[in-house]
C-alpha cells in the first residue's frame, strides 16, 4: 500500500487498486517565503496577489 497524490493516479492501469481515504486523508499545504530584496519584484507580487485572490494567503504586515 502507498499513499500518493491524486494527480499521480491519473491514467493508472486497471491493475492499480485505488481506495479513497475519506475526509481525514493526508493533505499538503504550500506557503511562500521571499527575501526583502525579492518581495518587490513583479513575479512575487503577482504570486501573492493570486494567492490572496484564491483565499490561500493571509495578509501579513511586517515592519
Amino acid at each position: 500500500m502507498a499513499i500518493v497524490p491524486a494527480l499521480s493516479l491519473l491514467g493508472a492501469p486497471d491493475s492499480v487498486e485505488i481506495a479513497d481515504l475519506g475526509p481525514w486523508r493526508p493533505t499538503r499545504r504550500i506557503g511562500y517565503v521571499t527575501t526583502p530584496e525579492l518581495a518587490g519584484s513583479a513575479a512575487v507580487r503577482a504570486l501573492v496577489r493570486e494567492l490572496r485572490a484564491a483565499g490561500s494567503a493571509p495578509t501579513v504586515h511586517t515592519s
